[in-house]
């Protein structure tokens, strides 16, 4: 059995939060979501906060593809395309951590 450990387990929170942005949204977008050309969002993240690809994977619907992007200051964007080519910003926020895997030690 392994476990994850967080560096910093007070940030869970934001993290469980955010996955469930990314679970809760394999819908159409809602109103008022920061949406538009996949090209132009991914230079303003780049550029205005340093941001690379992290992660993706493909929705169970298989109509939409979600991108994670980070920073080594902290900051991170959740990203949605769906299959007619819009991208959508899901989620953003800053306090980014990687968790760690470890392998479990003998029960006491």
């Amino acid at each position: 059995m392994r476990k994850l450990r967080l560096k910093n387990p007070g940030k869970l929170l934001g993290i469980t939060l955010a996955s469930a942005v990314v679970c809760l949204s394999t819908q159409a977008p809602a109103a008022g979501l920061a949406c538009g050309d996949r090209t132009s969002l991914l230079k303003a993240l780049a550029d205005k906060y340093k941001e690379a690809p992290r992660a993706l994977g493909l929705a169970s619907s298989g109509k939409a593809v979600f991108e994670v992007y980070t920073s080594k200051t902290g900051t991170w964007t959740i990203l949605m395309t769906t299959t007619t080519g819009m991208t959508c910003i899901m989620a953003a926020g800053h306090s980014w951590e990687e968790a760690v895997e470890m392998a479990e030690g003998p029960q006491a």
